[in-house]
């Protein structure tokens, strides 16, 4: 077969670190693909079950497929399906939004015997995040801020959100059958 020409950068979102995708114009600091996924999703925040209902996987292989080959396909994309990518996107990061050595210290902040402590603790380690993954969470977590708004009609509130995107945004601890598991999900999404 032919060979492919070295390529200057990684193709498309997936897979490549946070620190090496292309930037926003509109939002300072963050990914653009972040922000298009997100823009493209605040058009379906009334969709009910809104990250909870899996998309098509055919439709999403060829989603992926258009987005490393450049192209814009996200506006016309169904709400699940770009719900799915944007998972996807969280999974597949190299180093993940929350890095792997802050991950046990905000479970830990999670089981603080003080519950008016656990705030201001996850805040503290929260300052320990590296600058384009603090820039991306907070506008990722302001996006699940307003899909929670709308949880009449789409019936995820931040309790579903968290308990969905627990795995995405802590893949270091890995979730596995251990009767544990179900315990850690829930620091993970507190």
């Amino acid at each position: 077969g032919q060979e492919k020409p070295p390529r200057a950068s990684p193709a498309g979102p997936f897979g490549t670190p946070l620190q090496a995708l292309p930037l926003s114009e509109s939002v300072e600091g963050v990914p653009r693909f972040l922000v298009q996924i997100c823009e493209a999703l605040r058009c379906h925040l009334h969709t009910e079950g809104l990250f909870r209902k899996s998309g098509s996987v055919t439709r999403i292989k060829a989603l992926k497929a258009q987005l490393e080959a450049g192209e814009s396909c996200l506006d016309s994309a169904a709400p699940c399906d770009l719900a799915a990518l944007l998972k996807q996107f969280l999974r597949h990061l190299p180093e993940p939004l929350i890095p792997a050595e802050l991950q046990e210290p905000l479970c830990r902040a999670q089981q603080h015997p003080a519950e008016g402590e656990r705030g201001p603790l996850t805040l503290l380690l929260s300052c320990l995040l590296p600058r384009p993954s603090a820039r991306a969470l907070r506008y990722f977590c302001t996006f699940l801020r307003d899909v929670a708004a709308r949880c009449q009609e789409n019936k995820m509130d931040a309790a579903n959100l968290a308990v969905i995107f627990a795995p995405n945004l802590f893949p270091s601890c890995l979730l596995n059958d251990a009767p544990g598991a179900e315990r850690r999900l829930l620091l993970q999404a507190g």
